[in-house]
């Protein structure tokens, strides 16, 4: 009984250091940068937020981002903004924007030596009237970079439209732009995981990567539109053990097995 109770202890001490802390990042989910930067919306009787509608001529919710909150650069939108496709937030009533070549941040400082797994969701906007491009898929990158420069890459990846079509919808029956299991739609991604060192200042990116568009000359002469919707960005991140805490495990469990051999 003794060796059991020796033996939890041990074990109490590295679980306890193993246990992921809360989110590192903030405002995952944008809502505070839509306060902050007093984003227009529409009052539903619900009490949700709207972005604008098709007849609501004159103003939008896609805005660029504004200095003062967690994030800089790209863009935030609400729920059935006609801009981005009448799409739906994952969570709330915002969602965040890259396209063209754009890139959005948010720069953090690690509490302790820990790993750390990133999780999100993406989407694109869905073709709408005529502009068969709105809907193509767009690759994007997201990386994170310490205050030495450093980079780890937490992966490539490509966004596209939930349960779209990637053309007119107005000439392919089969779009479901407009159904709601398409608007609320999103794709879960998780990346790869990335180590953590106390103290030290990081820096999240997710990078839009469009094609750039080129003259018969070879020269660049722009970026192709395309957009990369994102939402519920989250770290969760796990301390790593100190080597006294595992030093301390071995041996304690060293010594339980002595005794179950000597008794």
């Amino acid at each position: 009984m003794k060796n059991v109770v020796r033996l939890f202890s041990i074990s109490a001490v590295v679980s306890c250091s193993l246990i992921a802390n809360a989110q590192v990042l903030l405002d995952s989910s944008f809502e505070i940068q839509a306060q902050l930067q007093n984003n227009p919306y529409w009052q539903q009787p619900s009490g949700a937020k709207w972005g604008a509608g098709w007849n609501n001529w004159g103003w939008s919710s896609w805005q660029a981002i504004q200095s003062g909150g967690a994030w800089t650069g790209g863009a935030i939108a609400r729920t059935e903004e006609f801009a981005t496709g009448w799409k739906w937030a994952h969570s709330g009533d915002v969602l965040g924007i890259i396209k063209d070549r754009q890139t959005m941040s948010q720069t953090f400082t690690a509490s302790e030596d820990s790993t750390g797994t990133l999780n999100w969701f993406d989407a694109n906007r869905s073709s709408w009237r005529g502009d068969t491009w709105f809907g193509r898929p767009n690759d994007y990158s997201v990386t994170l970079t310490d205050s030495f420069g450093n980079v780890q890459l937490i992966g490539n990846y490509t966004s596209q439209v939930f349960l779209g079509l990637e053309s007119n919808s107005w000439a392919n029956i089969g779009d479901d732009r407009f159904s709601l299991a398409g608007k609320q739609g999103w794709f879960s991604r998780t990346g790869n995981t990335v180590n953590l060192v106390g103290g030290v200042s990081y820096t999240l990116s997710f990078n839009s990567l469009s094609p750039y568009i080129y003259d018969n000359a070879g020269n660049i002469t722009g970026v192709d539109d395309r957009t990369t919707l994102l939402d519920d960005i989250q770290m969760s991140v796990t301390p790593v053990p100190e080597p006294a805490t595992m030093t301390a495990l071995a041996f304690g469990l060293a010594a339980i097995a002595r005794r179950r051999k000597n008794a």
